[in-house]
């Protein structure tokens, strides 16, 4: 595989995380706004729950791909970019923790203890990872505005995932609001992609990684088939409420 082709994998997998992850992380910041019962909260979190790892799938073969072809960039991005990259991992832990331990006590101070855990990490992680793609831009102001916008419109794709999987909307939201999570991804991609290239290993190395990934290449779709299959699947009276 030659280095453009790397760089539109890095792409893609970046796309298949913030599209899955995205969705997670919109349902998780809202979690209690006004006027929720604790069933339909309930109801969410098993809504967009499944996604959880799928997605984190996507983000650790981004990290994998980024790290292993692309060095000097990742080296850069971490560099520039450390309180946004310790953000999102802790961030993501929190929220990863929140989702597993929150209904493993019925005790209601717990569960709420931990929702507000997971609408403060479910935020923080969209806001490191969109001020991530503006250090990329190489501005600050960048930086700012993407994390902004990466918060709004997770949100909108996480209701749009939920009413889906609820049962209250056709597929089309869905689709639209897929593309807008992923749309500041390409279009971050599309400026880094000179300094990227750049920065690529030799092409014997690239050769190297690109066996390692044909051999993982279908345990990843069948994840990734898997995923969408359930982002566009209805909740049904047979699934279990596990979150």
């Amino acid at each position: 595989m030659s280095a453009p082709a790397w760089g539109v994998l890095l792409t893609a997998l970046l796309v298949g995380w913030v599209v899955l992850d995205g969705a997670v992380q919109g349902v998780g910041a809202s979690l209690l706004r006004p006027g929720r019962t604790a069933e339909e909260r309930r109801l969410l979190l098993a809504a967009v729950g499944p996604l959880l790892l799928p997605g984190e799938v996507w983000l650790i073969a981004a990290a994998g791909v980024l790290l292993g072809a692309f060095p000097h960039a990742e080296s850069e991005l971490a560099a520039a970019g450390y309180p946004a990259v310790v953000a999102l991992v802790a961030s993501w832990a929190v929220r990863d923790a929140g989702f597993w331990l929150r209904s493993r006590r019925t005790s209601v101070a717990w569960r709420r203890r931990w929702d507000r855990a997971i609408v403060v990490s479910s935020t923080l992680l969209s806001a490191s990872f969109g001020a991530l793609l503006g250090v990329a831009w190489g501005n600050a102001v960048a930086a700012v505005v993407l994390a902004v916008v990466a918060v709004v419109l997770a949100g909108v794709h996480g209701r749009a995932v939920a009413a889906r999987r609820l049962g209250m909307t056709a597929r089309l939201p869905l689709w639209l609001t897929s593309g807008a999570v992923a749309a500041p991804v390409v279009a971050t991609m599309a400026v880094a992609w000179p300094h990227l290239m750049d920065g690529a290993v030799s092409q014997e190395a690239l050769r190297g990684l690109g066996i390692m990934i044909l051999a993982a290449l279908p345990a990843l779709l069948l994840a990734q088939g898997a995923a969408w299959w359930m982002v566009a699947r209805r909740l049904g009276p047979k699934d279990v409420v596990f979150f």
